[in-house]
This record gives C-alpha cells, structure tokens and sequence, in this order.
C-alpha cells in the first residue's frame, strides 16, 4: 500500500517522525514530503522524500483546488498534521486524492497535554488504521539510537557543546554558556576529551563572542553551516550538551550521550530521544543550573564508559 504522508515542521518536528517509521517499516511504501533541514536526515527511512518547500506545493494551501494538482497525483492512503482552522487543505486533499482516505491531525498534542510528540504522532497513525504499534515505537526509540552510526569507540573522543536553538525563549545566555565552559575543561572527567563549541547558522552572531572568551587552546569553535559538517562533528561525539533544538534530537538518536536543557518548552512532549539522554529543566541561568548541567554530563560520561576511553586515549 503506498501512503502519502505530509509533515512540514522545524528540524526536531521532522525527526519525531523516525519512531513511527521504524516501526512500519517493511509494511508500506511510504512517500514524505517535509522541510529541510530535518528532511535531509529522515529521507532512509522513506521510499521517496520531497521537499514541501518545492515546486507545485503551494497548490496544498490555495483557498481552492488548482487543476495542475500536487507534485504526487496517486497515493492509497494520505495522513497529514497540518492545522487546517478554515478547512482549505482538506478541501483541496478530497481534490486532488478523491476515492482516497485522508486523515488529517493537528500539527502538535495540545498545549499541556502530556503525551510526547512521538508518541502522539503513533497514536495519529494508528487512528488512521496504519499497522503500527505505538508503545512498542516509542520504548524502541527511548532504548535504541534509532540513527546509529557505525563508530569505534576510540574514534568517538570529543565532547560537542551547542549553545543554541530554533527560538530564542529556548536558549540559556551566551555568558552562562561560557561559565559551562570554562568549568568543564576543568573537571576530572573530561581532561582527555576533545572539545568542540558547535555553532550553527542560528548562531552566526555568538561566533566573535566565544572566540573572543574561550581559551582556543581547549576549545574548538565549529561552524556548521552544511548537514554533510554537522554530522561529521557528531560522528566523532562521546558527549553532547545543548538546549531543546533540533540538533539535540539528533544527538540523542544517533546514541551520542546528551544533556538537553529545557527552559520554556514541555520537556514531557519534547525530551530527546535515545538510550543516553539526561534533561535538566530550569529557567533561572545561575550557578545551580552550571552545577546541574555538569553533574549530568559526568553522570552520562562515566554511565558511556569515558573512564575507560581516556585511558584508550
């Protein structure tokens, strides 16, 4: 059976996805169609990926339906989460798919609710009578690094800080950042790791900041404008802190041990992923929430075996 299944969203919004599709697997021919930059790294998990940023999907959100149809004219099945409040893409779905089921869901759980997306993004599949088994999707993703890299341990020898997000609301200050930082090089544990400060394009404008504050001769900056950049810095991971953001799901389903700082979003809905994964929740940027951060860090770092890759190292 082919099915057509629509997820526009963020980088993390996107991977939520992988839980559901690991678990029907096999079972169907799906075809994706979400955004980048999480598109580039749930197109294995697909039949066909495609971006709904491209050409003729604008078609989707016209007040009425085009007669030049959708980039795909023929599926089985359609499930889409798109909030739909004047009932335009449903309209236009029964259009250009007629005879063919269309279940249509809310982007996101509502406000609150506690469910994780994951877990609400199974259960919306499984009301759409898809063979899936939710539960069994989800504990899969919390015990499992459902992206998992090939890695020899001793390859995996840097600890990856990123220091930002999506959302602004979302990110501790660059100065408590920098105290993390500084507090880290010093501990114990993590005198034989590498460490690398991870920017991306979000946080072009920290770049003079940290290189003007960190001593280089302990720190890394990366910039990492490209996806190809990104996933080589975490193929050499063995620790990852940062805030709740795409890249941090990423970390976490590849088996990167991460800690994920939540400050205003759910961390019920929205905690990473994966089999090594601690969250600190707090908005205050004191030094209580340093001392926590770093207590998790050493927690997942001795729990991953990093005794014993320092002495490897």
């Amino acid at each position: 059976m082919n099915i057509l299944i629509i997820r526009p969203g963020a980088f993390g919004d996107t991977l939520m996805l992988i839980p559901s599709l690991v678990n029907i697997s096999g079972q169907l021919t799906i075809t994706l169609v979400a955004r980048q930059p999480g598109l580039y790294f749930i197109q294995d998990f697909v039949n066909r990926s495609m971006d709904l940023d491209g050409a003729g999907w604008h078609r989707l959100f016209l007040e009425s339906p085009a007669k030049e149809g959708l980039p795909v004219s023929q599926t089985d099945f359609v499930v889409a989460f798109l909030n739909d409040e004047g009932g335009a893409i449903r309209r236009n779905l029964n259009a250009y798919f007629p005879n063919t089921p269309i279940h249509l869901f809310p982007s996101f759980p509502a406000k609150g609710e506690k469910i994780h997306v994951a877990l609400y993004i199974s259960n919306c599949l499984k009301t759409a009578d898809l063979p899936i088994d939710p539960r069994a999707a989800f504990e899969n993703a919390v015990m499992h690094p459902l992206m998992s890299m090939e890695r020899p341990l001793q390859s995996c020898d840097t600890a990856v800080v990123h220091p930002g997000s999506g959302g602004s609301k979302k990110n501790q200050p660059p100065d408590f950042w920098l105290k993390v930082l500084r507090r880290f090089v010093r501990e114990p544990a993590f005198q034989k790791v590498g460490t690398s400060l991870l920017l991306g394009p979000a946080e072009a404008s920290l770049h003079s900041f940290f290189r003007k504050n960190l001593d280089s001769s302990k720190w890394e900056i990366c910039f990492c404008p490209d996806n190809e950049t990104l996933t080589g810095l975490l193929g050499k991971a063995c620790l990852y802190l940062g805030h709740d953001s795409g890249i941090t799901h990423l970390a976490a389903m590849l088996g990167i041990p991460t800690v994920a700082l939540f400050t205003e979003s759910n961390s019920v809905q929205w905690h990473p992923l994966g089999p090594a994964v601690q969250v600190v929740q707090k908005k205050g940027p004191g030094i209580g929430l340093i001392k926590e951060v770093l207590k998790a860090a050493i927690d997942l770092s001795h729990a991953a075996g990093m005794d014993g890759l320092n002495k490897l190292l």
